[in-house]
C-alpha cells in the first residue's frame, strides 16, 4: 500500500438525522396503528433491510439516518419528515463538511474477484474508501485501516493458517487501539456459515460479525459493514477486582427470592408486531411457538398443561432426571456453567442443577458456578426461576436471566458472548430440552444457530419427542396417528394452546363453540434426516357465520368460516431421524438415553459436542 494510498481520503458525506423525542413518539403511535413490524415498513418503504428503520426508532444508539431514508419511511406511516426531525435541523444542507472517510482493508480469500469486485463498488458508492488484498497483508499494511472485511469461502479451509494469523494479528492492532479499529467483520461466500470452515478456524472466527452471501444481497451488506463501523467499540467488563466487588455487592442485597437479575434483549413493540402481521396473514394465520409461552395467562395454562396426567409432558417431567443424570459424568462440574435455551417450567432445570453440578456431598454447586436461564417469554423466566429457588436457591448473582429469542443467529450469538463474559470464559453446558427443538420452525436452522455459538469445549445437553419406528408402519400407523391426536386434544394442553390467541386478541365465541373450535392435524413426513410425526393445532371457525377479532393495534380480522389460525406445532422423531439431524448438524454423540412408553412414544436426551 502506497504512501498516497494510506493518506486519509476526505469525501462530503451525506447529512444524518436523529429523530426528536417528539418525533420518535409520533413514529412509535403509527406503526403500532398501522400493526407494522420493522422489516415490514422496510418493505413497504422500499428499502433493503430494516436495518436504518431499526437505527430511526433507536437514536440512543446514535447511529444517523440518511435523508432519502426518513423521506420513504414518513411518507409510508402518513407523516412529513418535519414531523420526525426538527424543522431548523432538517433545513441545514443535505451534505455535511468535509470529513475524513472510513478506509476498509477487503481481504478476498473466497477465490471470486467478482463478489469482491462488485462488494467494493458498493461500497465506494456509500462513500468508502476500498482497498483490496488477496494475499496476506503485512502488519504495515494493515495500519491505518479502519476495517479489516475478509472473504472466505470452502476453499479457505486450504490456507487456514494464513488467515488465522492475519486475524490474529488485526486482533492484537485493534486490541492496542482505544477506539476498537480496525473492526474486523466477515463475508462467506457461496459457503453456508452453518458449515464452519474448520474446527480450529471457526473457533477462531468466534465473536466476529458473519453474514453469508448470496442469501444476504450486496446492498443488505453494505448496510451492515456500515452499521459495524458506526457501532461502539465493545465495552470491557472491567478489571477481574472491580467487576469481583460488583458481585460481591449484588450477593450482599438483602432481597427476597422474587428477584431476578434479568437482560432485555427483546424490543416488546417489535416482537408483538411480528405477532400482529402473522395473524393478519390470510392463509397462514399463525402463532409462532415463542409466542405460545408470552405473558402470564399462557404460562399459567403451560404450568397446569404440565401437570395433567392424559398429556405427555407430565410423563416426561417425571422421568427426565432419571434418564439425564447417567450423562452427568460428562459433564466436569468444577469447570462447566450451565445455560438454559428455552427454560420451561424449570423443574428439568432443577434436577439438572442437582444432578449435574452440586458438589460431592454438598446441596449446592460450586461458590463461582453460573446459571442462565434463556427465553423470550419474561413470565416463563420468572415461573422457572422460582421453581428452581423453591428447593436449592442459588444467590442472587448466580442466577442471571436472558430474555431472548433463540431462534435468530445474531440472538444466539449475543446469548453465548453475554454467558462466556460473565462465566469468565469457563466452559458452557447448553441445554436444549423439553422438546423445544420440534415446536421451531425451522428446527435445522435453529441447531445450527447453536452450533454456531459453540466453543470447542462447550457441550449440548439435547432432548427431543421420539416415536418408535415400528409404531408407524402401515399396520400400526393410523393407530399411533390417533394415540398422538388424543395427547393434544386433552383439555389442559387445548387451553393452554388457544390462549395465546386469546390474550393477544378480543376473540368472541360461546363456550360450546369453543369446544368445537380446537382442531388437531397429525401426520407423517418424510423429511431429509428421517420419518418424523408432524403435529399442528389450529383454531377454526367452526360455526356457521364469520367471526371477527380486534389485534392489539386495533385492526380488525374477519375469519371466514372454516378458517383457521395454527396455534402451535410440535414434531416427534424416529430415533435414526433424529440421530442423523445431529450428526448433520456438526456434533458428535458422546452419549445418549431414551424412555419409550408401551404406546412407542417417549424422549431420548444427549450429551452432545461439537465435531472437531
Amino acid at each position: 500500500m502506497t504512501e498516497s494510498q494510506r493518506a486519509k481520503v476526505k469525501k462530503q458525506r451525506l447529512r444524518g438525522y436523529l429523530p426528536s423525542q417528539d418525533g420518535l413518539r409520533k413514529l412509535e403511535e403509527k406503526r403500532f396503528l398501522k400493526g407494522y413490524s420493522y422489516e415490514t415498513l422496510a418493505n413497504e418503504a422500499g428499502l433493503a433491510s430494516d436495518d436504518q428503520v431499526k437505527r430511526l426508532f433507536h437514536p440512543h444508539w446514535g447511529r444517523k439516518v440518511q435523508r432519502e431514508t426518513i423521506e420513504k419511511i414518513a411518507r409510508v406511516l402518513d407523516l412529513t419528515p418535519t414531523d420526525i426531525i426538527t424543522q431548523d435541523e432538517w433545513s441545514l444542507p443535505d451534505k455535511e463538511p468535509n470529513v475524513d472517510s472510513t478506509k476498509i482493508l477487503l481481504s478476498d480469500h473466497s477465490q471470486d474477484t467478482s463478489f469482491a469486485q462488485q462488494l467494493r463498488g458498493a461500497l465506494e458508492a456509500a462513500e468508502q474508501a476500498v482497498f483490496i488484498t488477496e494475499v496476506q497483508s503485512s502488519d504495515k499494511e494493515l495500519n491505518g485501516y479502519d476495517c479489516f472485511l475478509l472473504l472466505v469461502s470452502s476453499h479457505s479451509a486450504d490456507i487456514s493458517d494464513i488467515v488465522m494469523k492475519e486475524i490474529g494479528r488485526v486482533r492484537q492492532l485493534r486490541d492496542a487501539q482505544s477506539d476498537g479499529k480496525p473492526v474486523i467483520l466477515l463475508i462467506h461466500v457461496g459457503s453456508p456459515m452453518s458449515l464452519p470452515l474448520n474446527h480450529v478456524l471457526h473457533k477462531e472466527l468466534q465473536g466476529i460479525p458473519q453474514w453469508q452471501w448470496p442469501q444476504t444481497n450486496i446492498s443488505t451488506l453494505v448496510q451492515e459493514v456500515l452499521e459495524s463501523l458506526e457501532a461502539e467499540p465493545p465495552v470491557p467488563m472491567g478489571n477481574p477486582d472491580g467487576w469481583g466487588q460488583f458481585l460481591q455487592n449484588v450477593s450482599n442485597l438483602n432481597l427476597s427470592r422474587n428477584w431476578l437479575l434479568t437482560y432485555i434483549g427483546e424490543d416488546q413493540l417489535l416482537k408483538l408486531g411480528a405477532l400482529v402481521n402473522d395473524l393478519i396473514n390470510k392463509g397462514d394465520r399463525r402463532i409462532q411457538s415463542g409466542y405460545s409461552y408470552w405473558g402470564v395467562g399462557p404460562v399459567q395454562m403451560w404450568d397446569r398443561a404440565c401437570n395433567d396426567p392424559t398429556y405427555h409432558m407430565r410423563k416426561n417431567i417425571s422421568e427426565f432426571p432419571h434418564y439425564a443424570k447417567q450423562l452427568a459424568h460428562l459433564v466436569d462440574k468444577e469447570r462447566y456453567n450451565f445455560v438454559s435455551l428455552g427454560v420451561g417450567e424449570g423443574r428439568k432445570d432443577r434436577s439438572i442443577i442437582s444432578d449435574f453440578f452440586n458438589k460431592n456431598r454438598s446441596a449446592k454447586p460450586r461458590e463461582d458456578f453460573l446459571y442462565i436461564p434463556v427465553d423470550m417469554s419474561l413470565d416463563m423466566l420468572r415461573i422457572a426461576v422460582e421453581k428452581i429457588q423453591e428447593t436449592n436457591p442459588l444467590p442472587l448473582h448466580r442466577c442471571v436471566a436472558i430474555q431472548k429469542d433463540i431462534e435468530t443467529l445474531n440472538g444466539m450469538q449475543e446469548i453465548a458472548y453475554i454467558a462466556q463474559s460473565l462465566g469468565a470464559q469457563k466452559p458452557i453446558l447448553y441445554g436444549f430440552i423439553g422438546n423445544t427443538i420440534a415446536n421451531v420452525e425451522s428446527p435445522k436452522q435453529v441447531l445450527n444457530n447453536i452450533v454456531n455459538a459453540m466453543k470447542s469445549d462447550d457441550l449440548l445437553l439435547f432432548e427431543a419427542q421420539i416415536i418408535k419406528a415400528s409404531a408407524l408402519e402401515s399396520q400400526q400407523r393410523q393407530e399411533t396417528l390417533e394415540s398422538v391426536r388424543r395427547e393434544y386434544l386433552s383439555d389442559s394442553f387445548g387451553r393452554f394452546a388457544v390462549s395465546a390467541l386469546l390474550q393477544n386478541t378480543d376473540l368472541t365465541i360461546a363456550p360450546t363453540e369453543k369446544d368445537n373450535s380446537y382442531v388437531v392435524d397429525v401426520y407423517l413426513q418424510q423429511w431429509e434426516y428421517g420419518q418424523v410425526l408432524q403435529i399442528d393445532c389450529f383454531f377454526e371457525n367452526n360455526t356457521d357465520r364469520s367471526l371477527y377479532m380486534t389485534l392489539v393495534n386495533e385492526q380488525t380480522v374477519k375469519l371466514d368460516e372454516k378458517e383457521r389460525i395454527r396455534l402451535y406445532r410440535s414434531r416427534k422423531f424416529t430415533q435414526p431421524s433424529l440421530q442423523n439431524f445431529v450428526q448433520a448438524s456438526d456434533l458428535s454423540i458422546l452419549g445418549e438415553k431414551h424412555y419409550l412408553s408401551e404406546k412407542g412414544t417417549g424422549f431420548m436426551v444427549m450429551m452432545l459436542k461439537r465435531q472437531n
